[in-house]
């Protein structure tokens, strides 16, 4: 049954972390088929190359994943191996992370889900070996503190991992794939006969009024890009030490974004398994050209993502 607009919450009332937790509680309903999250070999290859470019060894000890959403970066790592001890995942939103207990029992990981603020953790200190993130820190109004908190609760010489996080040259770059994809497939399917490949919520007839507010808040809980150099300067300050930032995906990003306008934009049931192979495979293949190739000429701060590790100092 649609929302009438009284039961839609007032968003121009909530401050920033209220508007996250309400935004990405509504998103947690599609928000695996938006991204295409799977707990399947591709995103498990994808989660442990993350690692493996960073950690030389499985982890053993307690784990706390930041921002973990639906469980996708830790429960992939779990299934790969890499991590292998006691794992915590930590959100603001708790339909978020209804969906990840979900998918641990659904993967066979067992998990333990707590609703937090990734600027204050509900955590002691020098309690965990092991703290990762995927795409949460540019969500929040001081990703330092949350950096610092993060030092705080790891035990001295435990690593934090953090990936998936927008370069602010490479976000710039995106925007200009995303615009220009989304504007030619708009114009593609203005043509007679093609409007019915457009999805439902591409048009104002029949779409609920609460999910018309709550999409509007995307460009308001997207805070911050990044430069490298900035990241690594906050770890520093933040007390860790033998801090390295890394970037990657500069052709297999700008593909990748094409492919999930289309994907976005698309009515339902249009893109078959074909197409979803094909973006696969090409990601794959672009993202082999980016470091076998790109890398040697491209500066680091043009491509997309940026992954940091780094050690708390064993005193």
């Amino acid at each position: 049954m649609s929302a009438d607009l009284q039961a839609v919450p007032d968003t121009t009332v909530l401050d920033l972390k209220q508007k996250q937790a309400a935004y990405h509680d509504w998103e947690s309903r599609s928000y695996e088929d938006k991204m295409c999250i799977s707990y399947d070999q591709p995103c498990i290859d994808y989660a442990r190359g993350r690692y493996d470019a960073v950690i030389d060894e499985p982890t053993q000890g307690r784990v706390l994943e930041l921002g973990g959403g639906t469980g996708f970066f830790s429960i992939n790592l779990a299934l790969s191996g890499a991590i292998a001890g006691e794992l915590h995942v930590n959100d603001i939103s708790p339909g978020m992370l209804e969906v990840c207990e979900r998918n641990g029992v659904k993967n066979g990981v067992a998990l333990h889900a707590e609703v937090g603020d990734a600027e204050a953790l509900p955590y002691p200190d020098d309690h965990f070996d092991l703290v990762i993130g995927h795409a949460f820190l540019h969500h929040l109004p001081l990703p330092g503190k949350a950096l610092m908190e993060a030092q705080r609760v790891l035990k001295p010489g435990g690593r934090i991992l953090i990936a998936g996080e927008p370069t602010e040259l490479g976000d710039r770059i995106s925007w200009f794939v995303k615009q220009n994809t989304w504007r030619a497939f708009w114009g593609v399917t203005a043509l007679p006969g093609l409007r019915r490949f457009r999805a439902a919520h591409l048009s104002e007839d029949g779409v609920d009024p609460y999910d018309r507010i709550m999409s509007n808040l995307e460009d308001e809980v997207d805070l911050h890009t990044f430069r490298p150099k900035d990241v690594a300067h906050m770890a520093r300050i933040a007390g860790f030490e033998a801090v390295n930032v890394r970037t990657e995906e500069l052709l297999a990003n700008w593909s990748g974004w094409a492919v999930r306008t289309i994907e976005g934009s698309m009515a339902e049931g249009v893109l078959g398994m074909p197409w979803f192979r094909f973006a696969y495979r090409s990601y794959l293949a672009l993202t082999e050209v980016d470091e076998r190739v790109m890398r040697r000429f491209v500066p680091a701060p043009l491509f997309y993502n940026l992954v940091l590790t780094a050690t708390k100092p064993q005193s």
